[in-house]
């Protein structure tokens, strides 16, 4: 009688099979008569409750893979609504990005994290062309690129260009072909990774068109990143042209300006947090959670979650006019700026605002508060974090981003003590780009589910646990 009793029970639904194994097997027998009489299906709130966070859960690792087979009228969690047909997806006021099923939603958002690590990279290579001053080396620009030098005149006549140039002129006089080739490769290779990210994303983009795997929303959403992108090819041209011009002073070094430097890789976050975000909206329609208490918990953390990413999205623009103005070289010292806390000059400079995208002094000492209010930040949103009641994978986002973000300091006091290694500072870049990314995770783990949802969970008995 017992084994017949078991056997119904694992046919019935394997979530039910999880509740069997926490229990035990001998009180599998009057949950099974608990469960025929019940249209939700547990016997004490604890279960309810260890239910539903495990669904929301596994929902929020395995999106979009179903996770319960059996009927959704048996379970109201955002597990049960991604598995529903369209339609009722549809009454339940969730709005997928991708139509045509679970595999398209699949591939689409393969290939948009793949999009999201391509820009990664892309950001990386070009900090490292910066720091290796390869950024000048090509003296003109083609939208469709073209083919490198492929023979000695070749490359002769491409370093005869570059010797005409301001930075040879007074900086590099004493370069070599052989060194010449270095840094050409590099702003090469640079340019075209950047062509091939178009081709990455437009082919797919088409292909999936055409399929009829992308809806209306999601297409425009698309299409205006990808704009953003061939814009990028044209804003970095205007950038690298502001270093070929002759500098107003003989005493100044010939360097892009620091605006456009800004621009260009804000620029870059941009199209890369456009890109994150939409992948995670494909693969994740509808927020991680398991009760109407951890959905409260989640707008606690949305509330301190918001002003922090703005913070560190502030932060890194400011690293960028550190990296136009070459701020990195000077004040090697910390925490203090050579014998000051303050250096006397921050103010120097009229009018008044030019200090903070143009004064050497001011730039490094922005970012060094900046820096530090970041820490702070997601310290006490840490701090005030493990006090909620709140989903396991928003505490492990938050417990992530607080180890990045003192990773990123430790990497940056690095990096400015030892006088900015190219390998220091391509991973202090590179720690930016992956803060933000945490930041960008963690707000959108934390959004507001869809009114079905919200609704479905609303409907459940409170638990007690």
């Amino acid at each position: 009688m017992l084994g017949s009793r078991v056997g119904a029970l694992l046919r019935r639904s394997k979530t039910l099979n999880l509740i069997a194994q926490l229990k035990g097997s001998s009180r599998v027998s009057n949950e099974s008569s608990l469960l025929a009489s019940s249209r939700f299906a547990v016997s004490e709130p604890c279960e309810r409750c260890v239910l539903s966070r495990y669904a929301s859960f596994h929902a929020f690792r395995s999106l979009p893979k179903a996770v319960f087979v059996q009927s959704s009228r048996k379970m109201s969690s955002s597990a049960t609504l991604l598995n529903s047909s369209s339609a009722d997806l549809a009454n339940s006021g969730l709005k997928l990005l991708v139509s045509k099923g679970p595999q398209a939603q699949k591939m689409v958002g393969v290939w948009l994290f793949g999009c999201a690590a391509w820009v990664f990279s892309l950001v990386v290579l070009g900090g490292v062309t910066r720091l290796t001053r390869s950024g000048l080396s090509m003296t003109d620009w083609k939208f469709t690129g073209s083919l490198p030098p492929l023979s000695e005149d070749q490359w002769l006549l491409e370093f005869e260009k570059y010797q005409q140039s301001p930075e040879f002129q007074r900086v590099n006089k004493e370069m070599s072909l052989d060194d010449f080739k270095f840094i050409y490769w590099m702003e090469y290779a640079h340019r075209m990774w950047g062509r091939g990210l178009g081709v990455l994303f437009a082919f797919p983009f088409a292909y999936f068109l055409a399929r009829g795997f992308i809806t209306r929303q999601l297409g425009l959403r698309l299409s205006a990143l990808f704009a953003l992108g061939a814009g990028q090819g044209l804003i970095g041209w205007w950038m690298v042209k502001s270093g070929l011009e002759e500098p107003a002073s003989e005493y100044v070094q010939p360097r892009v300006s620091p605006y456009r430097l800004a621009t260009h890789l804000t620029s870059a976050f941009i199209i890369y947090c456009g890109i994150l975000w939409t992948a995670l909206s494909v693969v994740m329609p509808d927020p991680p959670t398991g009760s109407m208490n951890l959905v409260h918990g989640a707008a606690k953390v949305r509330k301190l979650a918001l002003p922090v990413s703005v913070l560190v999205g502030i932060t890194a623009l400011s690293g960028a006019f550190v990296a136009g103005n070459d701020a990195g070289h000077a004040y090697n010292t910390f925490p203090k700026m050579g014998d000051s806390w303050i250096p006397d000059d921050i103010f120097s400079m009229q009018p008044l605002l030019r200090n903070f995208f143009e004064n050497t002094s001011t730039v490094q000492l922005n970012h060094r508060i900046l820096a530090t209010a970041t820490l702070l930040s997601v310290a006490g949103l840490w701090s005030a974090a493990r006090k909620m009641d709140m989903h396991p994978a928003v505490q492990s986002l938050i417990g992530s981003t607080f180890g990045m973000t003192a990773l990123q300091v430790t990497l940056g006091i690095s990096t400015l003590l030892t006088y900015v290694p190219v390998s220091l500072a391509s991973a202090h870049q590179a720690g930016a780009l992956t803060l933000l990314s945490l930041m960008i995770i963690l707000t959108h783990t934390v959004r507001k589910p869809s009114p079905g949802l919200l609704k479905s969970l609303a409907s459940l008995p409170k638990s007690k646990c």
